[in-house]
């Protein structure tokens, strides 16, 4: 917060619609898809770049124009994946597929490297496909404090430990460490992890 507040950081405001959209119009090389959900909100009040318009092919209906989002980096982690960036989310995908095909650069982190002919067999197959993929890295519980369905859920209990911490003290325990497994240990452990229940 004080760092947005002192301007040393840009942050724009969104939604999970103009996420979607946004990523989209990306994928689809347009400068901005129609949303008609958000009119009547205070988004384009807090976002310049997105403007109300009339349907430009004549119906007289009011839309916004919600801007394509140019992703540099994309790090998605799912349970299963191949050696050549085949991956499987194995539950609901949400926007994970269309950050990977916006992307410059996608990097998937998976719990399991299995083998490609593997993929096929598994719930969804690879949803995402290797030609979206620039790097695979193996790192179990790569996905904590948060969930990586069907291996684990998320920690609500970290969650509020971050969200209640100085932020140094929780990046030097958590973040600035030299190895995953330091991490895990002070996370409390890959069992304490895969014993959490909702």
């Amino acid at each position: 917060r004080k760092a947005v507040e002192s301007g040393s950081i840009k942050i724009t405001e969104e939604s999970e619609a103009t996420i979607a959209l946004g990523l989209r119009a990306s994928y689809l090389k347009v400068p901005f898809m129609p949303l008609k959900g958000i009119i009547g909100t205070d988004l384009d009040k807090v976002r310049t770049d997105i403007k109300q318009i009339e349907d430009p092919l004549g119906s007289g209906t009011q839309i916004m124009a919600v801007p394509k989002i140019d992703l540099d980096v994309a790090i998605l982690h799912v349970p299963y994946a191949d050696e050549f960036g085949n991956g499987n989310i194995a539950g609901a995908v949400w926007l994970d597929d269309d950050m990977a095909k916006t992307a410059k650069k996608t990097i998937i982190t998976c719990e399991k490297l299995v083998e490609t002919e593997d993929i096929r067999y598994l719930p969804g197959r690879a949803q995402l496909p290797m030609q979206t993929t620039n790097a695979v890295v193996k790192i179990p519980f790569g996905a904590h404090p948060t969930s990586c369905y069907p291996t684990y859920t998320y920690d609500s209990f970290h969650i509020q430990k971050y969200l209640k911490a100085n932020f140094n003290e929780y990046k030097e325990r958590f973040i600035d460490l030299k190895t995953h497994a330091q991490y895990l240990e002070n996370a409390g452990g890959a069992q304490t992890i895969l014993n959490i229940l909702l």
